[in-house]
């Protein structure tokens, strides 16, 4: 077999891998669910627009930090394997046709959505007049052209076997990149245009002409493409279990202020689970996004309404999203030994995730108060009776369901 038919062969059993478990993820309640998620927050961006001031200087700075998460997010499709630093060194020459395909692809994919995000922000660069409605395809093109530039970077950067030169390097390109998002957002988009172009014009002659004869680093190539995968699995197996996702425990010491309250105290099944939610970065970061996020959408809607729908939408993720937290207990050999009944350890679970939800409740309400005491009272009372019915209503059934069939 060739070098190109094992990486199509892995291409295809990637794909057909990762298509066997999105299944579960895109499953009909959850596509609905991100349907009227994405309506509603359409109307309150769409609400946003028409009351946005020119001289106002917070939607500048958040497109900016939208765009440049948007930018510097991503990495090379590579599906490398451990064991290719042996069997495919002689090969060398050509992987490196393999790798410009695995560029190519992987560009593909980000400048698609790369263009929907900068697509969605030109309503408001025209709102705060930092463009004009003829000038959308310079902006589309200076986002593709900065995202093709890291692309890039990031295919350069798994050819580097010296620390130093990688991290200069990377230095100069983020110091680069930054300076022209923030000059086309606060100052004129042609001149961040053509800093876009002058960049990948001259990184790409750079790299693929200076430097081209240059070897891979096959640990690097290894280690990108598992952490590349492992985030991946990470959120899939939010929905669930798979046996690619690996979790990393941290010790977090300044989170131990949390048990000085008697309520994390009662019994070890509490202190064990929220010791594992807080540890666990795949479900304390899960629920830290998911805050963070339906925050900033009710913070920018006046609409009591809408901020009741995304609330509920929110909490709903949270609260959906934490359920594999009952995996905790299977896996774990002193619960099997430890007397006690699943009806205990479902309410371990419900009393967790009311502390969390009513945290959300909490801040989400505090994010509305610009809209008026009675929409903060709405969204406080109507996110009281979800999280009741949800937590003690819907969580004992799905758990039990699962239970028979696990």
């Amino acid at each position: 077999m060739t070098i190109d038919g094992l990486f199509r062969n892995r291409q295809s059993y990637y794909y057909k891998n990762l298509g066997k478990y999105l299944k579960y993820v895109l499953n009909d309640h959850f596509v609905i669910l991100l349907l009227v998620l994405g309506g509603a927050t359409g109307l309150a961006y769409q609400n946003y627009l028409e009351s946005v001031q020119v001289e106002a200087l917070l939607p500048k700075v958040i497109l900016s930090l939208v765009i440049i998460l948007v930018i510097f997010s991503g990495n090379i499709r590579t599906l490398v394997k451990p064991a290719d630093a042996v069997f495919l060194l002689p090969k060398e020459k050509e992987f490196n046709l393999i790798m410009r395909k695995n560029l190519v692809y992987s560009l593909i994919f980000h400048v698609f959505y790369t263009i929907v995000i900068g697509f969605l922000s030109v309503p408001l660069l025209i709102g705060i007049e930092q463009m004009e409605p003829d000038n959308q395809i310079i902006w589309l093109l200076t986002l593709v052209f900065w995202k093709v530039t890291h692309g890039i970077h990031s295919y350069y950067s798994l050819k580097q076997h010296q620390l130093e030169t990688s991290r200069n390097i990377r230095y100069v390109i983020n110091v680069i990149s930054l300076t022209g998002i923030l000059t086309s957002i606060f100052i004129s988009v042609f001149i961040g245009f053509f800093i876009a172009l002058a960049a990948l014009s001259i990184f790409f002659l750079y790299v693929f002409i200076y430097t081209r004869s240059q070897n891979w680093n096959w640990e690097s190539l290894i280690e990108t493409e598992q952490r590349r995968t492992q985030k991946i699995y990470s959120i899939i197996n939010m929905f669930i279990e798979t046996p690619y996702s690996k979790h990393k425990v941290k010790r977090l010491k300044f989170l131990d202020f949390f048990y000085t309250f008697s309520v994390f105290n009662q019994n070890p099944e509490i202190y064990f689970l929220s010791r594992m939610f807080i540890r666990n970065y795949n479900f304390s970061g899960l629920y830290l996004r998911l805050v963070l996020i339906g925050g900033i959408a009710i913070y920018f809607s006046n609409n009591w309404i809408i901020n009741s729908v995304i609330s509920v939408l929110f909490l709903y993720l949270i609260g959906f999203q934490l359920i594999p937290m009952r995996q905790a207990f299977k896996k774990t050999v002193y619960f099997r030994l430890y007397p006690n009944t699943d009806t205990d350890k479902i309410n371990t679970i419900q009393k967790l995730l009311v502390i969390l939800l009513v945290g959300s409740t909490i801040v989400y309400s505090l994010a509305s108060i610009s809209s008026g005491w009675f929409t903060m009272t709405a969204l406080l009372v109507i996110n009281i009776m979800f999280i009741y019915l949800f937590v003690y209503g819907y969580l004992p059934r799905r758990l039990n369901k699962k239970e028979k069939f696990s």
